[in-house]
């Protein structure tokens, strides 16, 4: 009678057993498509038997095991990481490609041209009013031009600095979540064990690489600690760190809550991409093309200055520019009029000698300009430009590869296995079901050995 009932018990803590895993089972089942969640196993541990009906035997539950890989885990967000600052930099920079055409007719390159043309046209009717107007028109549409490609670059550090606000405050956002995640992991004994709580934690450190690089320290508790280029904590346990991002014409800063430049740690993610755009490559653009405009007006400045007006007066400056900001300011001079058009020299009064000069400086190479001609400082730019362009495409293209790669891995080791779940299914139901008719069996033969006791005994 004892063994039955050992039996008996062995038998129900069995059931027990495997109706915590098909509860795991339906959970992984229910859970496959749930972003951060990865396959759970759950342990079956033998129990003791003897014969002697002490020790009943069976299986009782065991350790929820999770088949995260951390490995796996650590390189789709750095992956992720790396993808988000490509495509960054290429849509940040494409932006940019209707600023530096070389086919549109008022583009830098095509103004040059028609004003140089407008002088070549002047040395055949050096004296002709409207020839001279044709002049100033022209050196008025380079200004433009200069104007128009500087404003494009302004603007799109202007959107910059409003897209790099939205991303601090997205980072901000998530670690506040992860912060309130790290509290329940710490209350809940600190094991990690929680699915649901892994789950949203790591689905949210790979929403966060999107945004910014970073590294990760589990702590005892369970606690998750996230480190800025492995060193400004962004948060430490329950502690966070939020960031703020300020922008001058000159540069974008990130700042931690203390005040403290954390801008040089922050080289991935959207927010690496929108500094590097805004602090080093539009700069880098700027940078030539004022040099561009100050060489230009300098390079024309002079030439006036070689030849007389019509009233046989040395010329007078034809441009006038900031120098702080000469592709942001270059114009003609106020008040310059058609009688101030230096087209002859002092040698030859009426003449057309120094507008055939002016002319042919369109092919002179200028040492102002690393000995390159205007059109072609102009033409490297916009070929480095569009060099960049298609740099970061290809990069983005491989970054994009090398992350599919990361999370095809990351697949292989920890995600939920539709066709396996099927199987485990199908196993512990019929251990369940034979468990059960043991149950049955047993509860019979119990029954029957207590018919068989007579009655009063």
């Amino acid at each position: 009678m004892a063994n039955l009932i050992t039996s008996l018990t062995s038998a129900a803590n069995s059931m027990e057993a495997y109706e915590q895993e098909l509860n795991v089972v339906q959970n992984n089942t229910t859970n496959a498509t749930t972003p951060g969640y990865v396959n759970q196993t759950l342990e079956l541990e033998a129990l003791p038997f003897s014969v002697q009906g002490n020790e009943a035997g069976g299986v009782a539950v065991g350790q929820l095991l999770s088949s995260r890989d951390l490995y796996a885990e650590q390189n789709v967000q750095s992956q992720q990481s790396n993808y988000n600052y490509q495509s960054t930099l290429n849509e940040s920079l494409s932006s940019l490609t209707t600023s530096f055409s070389l086919q549109s007719n008022t583009s830098v390159s095509s103004t040059f041209n028609a004003f140089f043309a407008a002088w070549s046209q002047l040395s055949v009717t050096p004296n002709d009013t409207n020839s001279q107007q044709s002049v100033i028109n022209a050196a008025q549409s380079v200004g433009t031009a200069f104007q128009t490609t500087y404003n494009g670059l302004t603007s799109a550090t202007s959107n910059l600095s409003t897209n790099a606000t939205n991303v601090v405050n997205n980072i901000n956002l998530l670690v506040g979540q992860i912060q309130q995640l790290n509290v329940q992991r710490s209350q809940s004994g600190g094991t990690g064990q929680d699915p649901d709580l892994d789950a949203q934690m790591y689905a949210n450190l790979e929403s966060l690489s999107q945004y910014v690089n970073f590294t990760t320290l589990q702590n005892p508790d369970g606690t998750i600690n996230i480190f800025l280029d492995g060193q400004q904590g962004l948060l430490v346990g329950n502690s966070q760190q939020t960031l703020s991002v300020s922008s001058t014409p000159a540069q974008m800063t990130v700042t931690d809550a203390n005040g403290q430049d954390v801008t040089s740690e922050i080289t991935g993610g959207q927010l690496g991409g929108y500094l590097q755009t805004y602090n080093n490559i539009v700069p880098g653009y700027e940078s030539q093309l004022n040099q561009l405009a100050q060489g230009f007006a300098n390079a024309v400045n002079t030439q006036q200055a070689a030849g007389v007006d019509s009233t046989n007066t040395a010329g007078v400056p034809l441009f006038s520019y900031n120098p702080a900001a000469p592709a942001a300011t270059l114009a003609v001079a106020a008040g310059f009029t058609t009688a101030q058009i230096a087209a002859a020299s002092a040698a030859n009064p009426g003449g057309n000698d120094n507008a055939i000069a002016m002319s042919q400086l369109q092919s002179a190479t200028q040492p102002a300009l690393a000995n390159f001609t205007f059109t072609q400082f102009y033409s490297n730019l916009a070929t480095q430009v569009g060099a960049d362009i298609s740099n970061s495409q290809n990069e983005e293209a491989t970054g994009q590869q090398l992350l599919s790669q990361a999370q095809n891995l990351r697949a292989q080791s920890s995600a939920v296995s539709l066709d396996q779940e099927a199987t485990l299914l199908v196993q512990f139901q019929q251990a369940y079901d034979a468990t059960s008719k043991l149950i049955t069996v047993v509860d019979e033969l119990i029954q029957t050995v207590l018919d068989m006791i007579p009655a009063g005994s």
